[in-house]
């Protein structure tokens, strides 16, 4: 259990952190005015998208999985219950910065106070993830 472990933590380290670079560079993406800056830094936000975060998702949830079935007496706190269900919001917030990114440049697209936004709740939702892990408050 305790491979497990580890490589969910791995997992999440590479998630956590593709994810808020990418909302830096979508910050940076969505103010810029060049075309050519704009569809630079929308090609490096691709590529780490597809490589970083969502790998580092899937071997999150793969190895998240695996942990729970080989421990399932850790689904009786109330705090796996509410890290789970923030682990869903981050899913969402990896959606919706995906979906978003894609329309930077287009009419009505994102602008950069949308992806500073996204990055500060990644962030708390990061901490309150780490809160419930370390304290495990119930």
């Amino acid at each position: 259990m305790q491979w497990f472990i580890i490589f969910h933590l791995f997992g999440a380290i590479f998630w956590m952190g593709g994810l808020l670079v990418l909302s830096s560079i979508l910050t940076v993406a969505a103010g810029n005015e060049s075309a050519a800056g704009q569809a630079s830094l929308m090609a490096v936000s691709r590529r780490l998208f597809n490589s970083v975060c969502n790998a580092g998702a899937v071997i999150t949830i793969i190895f998240g999985i695996l942990t729970i079935i080989a421990d399932p007496q850790v689904m009786q706190h109330g705090w796996m219950h509410v890290k789970l269900t923030l682990v869903v919001v981050l899913l969402a917030l990896h959606v919706w910065m995906y979906a978003r990114g894609k329309r930077i440049g287009a009419v009505g697209g994102p602008t950069r106070h949308e992806f500073q936004l996204l990055h500060g709740l990644i962030s708390v939702v990061l901490l309150a993830i780490l809160v419930m892990v370390i304290k495990q408050p119930f």
